[in-house]
């Protein structure tokens, strides 16, 4: 007996199989229509943007956007988001919807949107100067991203600012001669090949140099460390790594080469997951000052005793205590000169290259050098005529007591302003205040355009509706074939 054939098409109900597949087909060429439509349309272009620095305060940001294809509605705040990063080395995007803050609007005319956006510069979003911010605007209901062509470089308006080139760096300043200025740069680059050697840092990016007259002058610029310090004008300059550039308040050279071994040196270390112990950094950016460790030598001798030297496992952070500090920085100095002077600078660079790729400390340290830490120190120590340092019975060494040094302002101390006295005991007061770079939401650095967990887009919930229908029309499919009686043969 032949089966009976059946035609789909002209049964009085259609078969639920092409149900399920003209839903399917309905809701593609519908998902996502709108950034299909702005991707084959004209894209939205910034046309101009005006901006207002409030040094200390804010960066106040006007952009005026030529929407092209793109329809919004002015009633739906969370159409653009505004997207900013400070440029340097770990930063991350920071966004803003414009109802997230009273100082965001839209003013819509003639299919351009004005944006008007603040940075926040002040307390508890400290920037230092001459950081260089990278803008962009999103369309998230179009998947579609624009950037400002132009950066903003937060500095002092008020200030006439001049600038200057060297090898692999540049220097903005101000009140201060072009010949000094030039003059330092010739000295400087002279010392960038012992920098390069020391670091393993041969092809650095573009490093900034923001010069201040003076310290008073440039104090304020500073990020805040406590009161006592800014009052006394304790540090002369500060190196900022995660924003490739240092701020200093006097043109020296030697001061100079300290601030930029500083930021050679965190390049050096860039991959890291921790930073570096504070006698490692300091004692880099001390012994290039001068490349030599007869500087640092000669202030040990004049100022302490052979029982005052510290141990290096008390050096993991800079000390607290006001003679300490006397003590670390030239000590510091001294030791890495001593390494390098010793065994070469190609075994401080290996020692840099493997903490960069994990290695702990000290383990790091024996393979780079052949020979254990302590045994090293306890060479050094010996001449200054200091007692050896017993290696302790247990190994209760931490290699993550120190701080991590990726993500934190540098100081550089000013020796002036330091009393060595014995007697002098006093605490540096310290600020332990976190500064965040902003009060927004934070976002991931390698993905700008991704959403906040709080925050669905329409082709989020395009998506959703798909799945939901797709699974609900496979149900009722199953169900159905289920429902349908065997045809007999």
């Amino acid at each position: 007996m032949k089966r009976a054939t059946t035609n789909h098409f002209s049964h009085p109900h259609m078969h639920p199989l092409w149900i399920f597949i003209l839903t399917l087909v309905v809701l593609v060429s519908s998902y996502d229509l709108r950034t299909v439509n702005a991707q084959s349309g004209a894209l939205p272009e910034i046309i101009d943007q005006q901006v207002e620095i409030d040094y200390g305060e804010k960066i106040s940001v006007l952009t005026t956007i030529d929407l092209g294809d793109i329809v919004l509605n002015a009633e739906d705040k969370e159409a653009i988001r505004i997207l900013f990063r400070p440029e340097g080395n770990g930063t991350i995007w920071s966004y803003a919807y414009p109802e997230n803050t009273s100082k965001s609007d839209f003013d819509f005319s003639e299919n351009h949107v004005l944006i008007n956006f603040e940075i926040p510069t002040g307390a508890g979003s400290y920037y230092p100067p001459g950081t260089e911010f990278t803008i962009e605007f999103e369309f998230t209901d179009y998947a579609t991203r624009i950037s400002s062509s132009n950066s903003i470089e937060y500095l002092d308006p008020d200030r006439d600012w001049e600038r200057a080139n060297g090898n692999g760096y540049s220097i903005i300043y101000y009140g201060i001669s072009s010949n000094e200025v030039y003059d330092l740069i010739e000295e400087v680059n002279s010392r960038i090949p012992d920098i390069a050697a020391t670091t393993g840092v041969t092809n650095p990016p573009k490093i900034k140099a923001i010069v201040f007259p003076t310290v008073q002058q440039a104090t304020p610029s500073f990020p805040t460390v406590s009161q006592t310090a800014t009052n006394q004008h304790f540090f002369t300059g500060f190196a900022q790594p995660k924003y490739r550039l240092f701020v200093q308040g006097q043109m020296n050279s030697k001061t100079f080469t300290h601030e930029l071994a500083h930021l050679y040196t965190h390049e050096a270390i860039s991959s890291a997951f921790r930073g570096i112990p504070s006698w490692l950094d300091e004692g880099i950016a001390r012994f290039l000052e001068s490349g030599s460790s007869e500087p640092s030598n000669n202030r040990l001798r004049a100022t302490v005793t052979s029982d005052d030297l510290l141990s290096l496992s008390k050096m993991q952070t800079i000390p607290g205590l006001r003679r300490d500090v006397a003590i670390f920085y030239p000590q510091s100095g001294a030791f890495v000169g001593f390494l390098v002077e010793k065994y070469g600078p190609s075994h401080l660079a290996e020692l840099l290259q493997l903490i960069n790729t994990g290695r702990q400390l000290y383990d790091a340290f024996e393979a780079a050098f052949g020979i254990p830490l302590l045994d090293v120190e306890n060479d050094w120590r010996a001449l200054f005529g200091a007692e050896p340092l017993v290696k302790p019975s247990t190994d209760t060494r931490d290699d993550d007591q120190y701080e991590d040094q990726k993500d934190i302002h540098v100081p550089l101390i000013d020796y002036k302003s330091l009393n060595t006295s014995s007697t002098d005991n006093g605490m540096l007061e310290r600020n332990t205040t976190t500064f965040d770079t902003t009060e927004m939401p934070k976002m991931d650095e390698n993905n700008p355009s991704a959403e906040p967990e709080n925050k669905l887009s329409a082709n989020n919930i395009v998506a959703m509706i798909l799945i939901a229908v797709s699974t609900l029309t496979g149900i009722w499919l199953f169900k159905s074939q289920r429902r349908t009686p065997k045809s007999n043969s």
